[in-house]
C-alpha cells in the first residue's frame, strides 16, 4: 500500500539534493538487447511437471515453436490459441501452451521471425531467486557491518545512533527524549526507516514459509556475507528472521503495546549510505493495529522456534500474550501521531484494528489452544466470517482466517463458516487467474501501489487454500503469480532485481544508489495506475492513455512503481519456499 507521506517529497527538489550512482548490472544478460516485444515468457523458467504457457501478442501467426537457446534447434511445436483483446494491457493476445515439453534445458519461444528472452525448464529453476529473496533481508540489516562477496556491498554498520534513539513523545510510560536501544532489524524499503507494521507481516510470512516447508531450508543456504553470523543450530532462514524478531521485541513497551517505528526527521539524500546517514534517530508513535500484528508474528515464531530453542519460543509466546493483555484492556483502536513524525518516514497509519486483532487471536489459538482466543473470534464473527481480500499490512483478515483453519480443536460450526469465506475468495482468485491471458490474478482496481505484492499475496492465498482443500488448480494459480513476477507480463519485466533478462536497473533504493552495489532479490512495486503516486508516475499517466498493466517506470524517482519493501518480498519468498528446493550455492555461483 502506498505511504501517503511520500507525497511531501517534491521529486525535483529531492533529486537535486541526491547523488545518483551509475547502476551496476548484476547479471550479464541484463544488458542484452531486448528481443522484439510481444513474446511474454517467464524469464527464469518453468518447472518440469507444471504448466508452461506464454502470452503472445497477435501478429497473425498461428503456430509457435520452442527452440534450444544455444543451438536454435526446434524441440517442440504447437498451435497458438485464438486471439483475444486484453483490456488491461491493450494487446490482442494468443497463448502458447508447451506444458508437454518436459526435457530440462534452456530455450526460447519462437513465433514467426520473433524470439523471446531465454528461459529454463527444470525441476528446481527457482532455487536461485529463492536465495536472492531471503538474502535481500540480510543485506538490509541495520547496525550490521556487511562485506558481501556476491554483490560487492560493503557497509561499516548503518545507524549506530539507533543504540540511543530518542522517544519522540511523552505519555504515561515515557518522556520525550528518553533513550531506547533500537538497534537491529531490517531497513523497510528504499529509505532507512524501520516499521513495526511491515516488520511484523514480513517476518510472519517468512516464518510461515518455513513452518510449511521445513525440508526446503538448511544451514549455509543463504551464504551469509562477512559480518553476519548465523545463529547456532538454526537454518539460515530462521537465523535471519530471528534478527528481525529480536529488534521488534526491543520496541515492546511495559504495558504490552509497541512503538510504531524508528527513523530520522528527514529523508536521507541518495548519496547517503546507511553508515553515512548520521542524523539523530527517533522512536515514533504507538499503534494498536501494528502491536497486534507484532503479537501475531511472535505467536507464529513461538511454534516455529520451539524445536530449536524452547526458551526463546517461550519468550516469544509470553510477549505475544502481553500484547493480547494490552489489547483486552484497550478495546478502542489507537494510532498515535505527533507533529513532525512523518517528515522523514512513512506513516503506515490505520485508524482501526479489528482485522489485526483477529489475526492475533487466531494465531494465539493455533499456538496455545486456549479457548479464550476462539471466544473472541466468535464475538467478532460477523467480520471474521466475511469473504477476505488479499492480505496486506492494513488488512490481515485472510491471515487470521488461515491461522484458524489450520488450528487443532477449532469449533466445527465456526470453521465451516470461515472455510466457505476463505475458499470462496480463493475460487474467485483462481477464476481471475484462469481468465487472464498472463495468468495474473490482479483485477483492474488492484494495479495500485505495490501491485506486484498484491499479485504475489493472491498467489500465496491460493497455496494456503490448497493446504486447506488440496486442489492442483490452486497450485497452478499460485505458480502463475511467480510467472507474472518473472516476466510473463505485458512489459516483459521481471519485477525482482537480479533475475531474468529484463530486470529493474534503477530501483528506488538508497543503498543501491549510494554504494553502487546492486542487490538481487528485491521485489519492486510494479504497475500503478492510480494518479498521485509520485511526480514521475503522475506525469507518465498524464502523458497519454497508458494501459493499466503497463503503468510502470524503471526510474529512480518513481517510488510508487519502482521501490521495493520488505513486505513486497515476503510473499515472493513464501511462494518460492514451496516451489524451490535447496541447492548448493556459493558466493561465486550466486554472482
Amino acid at each position: 500500500m502506498k505511504r501517503l507521506a511520500r507525497l511531501v517529497l517534491a521529486g525535483s527538489a529531492l533529486a537535486a539534493s541526491c547523488l545518483t550512482a551509475a547502476p551496476v548490472t548484476f547479471a550479464a544478460d541484463a544488458a542484452a538487447t531486448a528481443p522484439e516485444s510481444g513474446l511474454h515468457v517467464d524469464q527464469v523458467g518453468y518447472l518440469t511437471g507444471h504448466e508452461k504457457k506464454a502470452a503472445v501478442k497477435d501478429s497473425g501467426e498461428t503456430a509457435f515453436s520452442i527452440v534450444d537457446a544455444a543451438t536454435g534447434a526446434t524441440v517442440y511445436e504447437g498451435k497458438l490459441s485464438a486471439a483475444k483483446l486484453d483490456a488491461l494491457s491493450g494487446e490482442r493476445l494468443r497463448q502458447a501452451d508447451f506444458s508437454a515439453l518436459r526435457k530440462a534445458g534452456t530455450y526460447r519461444l519462437k513465433v514467426g521471425a520473433q524470439t523471446s528472452y531465454p528461459f529454463a525448464i527444470g525441476d528446481n529453476v527457482y532455487a536461485k531467486p529463492a536465495v536472492y529473496a531471503w538474502r535481500s533481508y540480510t543485506l538490509a540489516r541495520s547496525n550490521t557491518p556487511i562485506d558481501d562477496p556476491v554483490t560487492g556491498l560493503h557497509l561499516a554498520g548503518g545507524h549506530p545512533q539507533d543504540k540511543a534513539a530518542e522517544v519522540y513523545f511523552t505519555d504515561a510510560l515515557n518522556k520525550k527524549g528518553d533513550k531506547l536501544d533500537a538497534t537491529g532489524g531490517w531497513y523497510d524499503a528504499g529509505d532507512y526507516g524501520k516499521y513495526m507494521t511491515t516488520a511484523a507481516i514480513a517476518s510472519a510470512q517468512l516464518l510461515m514459509a518455513y513452518e510449511e516447508e521445513p525440508g526446503h531450508f538448511r544451514a549455509g543456504q543463504l551464504v551469509f556475507p562477512k559480518g553476519v553470523k548465523a545463529e547456532k543450530g538454526l537454518p539460515d532462514a530462521l537465523s535471519e528472521v530471528k534478527f528481525e524478531l529480536d529488534w521488534m521485541q526491543k520496541l515492546q513497551r511495559k504495558d504490552g503495546s509497541t512503538f510504531h517505528k524508528v527513523a530520522g526527521m528527514t529523508w536521507p539524500g541518495f548519496d547517503k549510505s546507511p553508515d553515512t546517514d548520521t542524523q539523530p534517530r527517533f522512536v515514533f508513535g504507538n499503534c494498536s493495529s501494528s502491536s497486534a500484528m507484532y503479537g501475531a508474528s511472535l505467536a507464529i515464531g513461538a511454534r516455529v522456534y520451539a524445536p530449536f530453542d524452547a526458551r526463546y519460543a517461550r519468550q516469544l509466546r509470553k510477549n505475544a500474550e502481553r500484547v493480547w493483555s494490552y489489547l483486552e484492556q484497550h478495546p478502542e483502536p489507537l494510532y498515535r501521531t505527533d507533529e513532525g513524525q512523518e517528515s522523514g518516514s512513512g506513516p503506515y497509519n490505520k485508524a482501526t484494528d479489528l482485522e489485526e486483532r483477529i489475526w492475533l487471536a487466531a494465531e494465539m489459538f493455533r499456538t496455545t489452544g486456549d479457548k479464550k482466543y476462539e471466544a473472541y473470534l466468535k464475538k467478532v464473527s460477523d467480520r471474521f466470517t466475511q469473504k477476505p481480500g488479499f492480505y496486506t499490512w492494513d488488512n490481515c483478515l485472510a491471515l487470521g482466517q488461515y491461522a484458524y483453519l489450520s488450528a487443532a480443536g477449532a469449533d466445527p460450526l465456526l470453521t465451516g463458516q470461515v472455510r466457505r469465506a476463505f475458499l470462496g475468495y480463493a475460487d474467485e482468485l483462481l477464476a481471475k487467474t484462469e481468465k487472464d491471458p498472463f495468468g495474473c490474478a490482479l483485477s483492474a482496481e488492484e494495479y495500485t501501489w505495490a501491485s506486484t505484492k498484491n499479485a504475489l499475496t493472491e498467489g500465496s492465498l491460493l497455496l494456503m487454500a490448497n493446504r486447506i482443500a488440496p486442489n492442483p488448480a490452486y497450485v497452478e494459480g499460485a505458480l502463475s503469480q511467480l510467472h507474472y513476477l518473472f516476466g510473463r507480463n505485458s512489459l516483459d519485466k521481471c519485477f525482482m532485481t537480479g533475475v531474468g533478462s529484463n530486470m529493474p536497473l534503477h530501483p528506488h533504493n538508497r543503498i543501491h544508489e549510494s554504494t553502487g552495489a546492486y542487490v538481487p532479490g528485491l521485489v519492486v512495486g510494479g504497475p500503478n495506475h492510480v494518479s498521485g503516486g509520485d511526480p514521475d508516475q503522475t506525469k507518465y499517466l498524464e502523458s497519454g492513455k497508458i494501459p493499466i498493466a503497463k503503468s510502470y517506470l524503471d526510474v529512480l524517482m518513481s517510488w510508487s512503481t519502482n521501490e521495493y519493501a520488505i513486505d513486497y518480498i515476503a510473499p515472493a519468498a513464501y511462494l518460492l519456499a514451496y516451489f524451490a528446493e535447496p541447492a548448493a550455492f556459493t558466493a561465486d555461483t550466486l554472482k
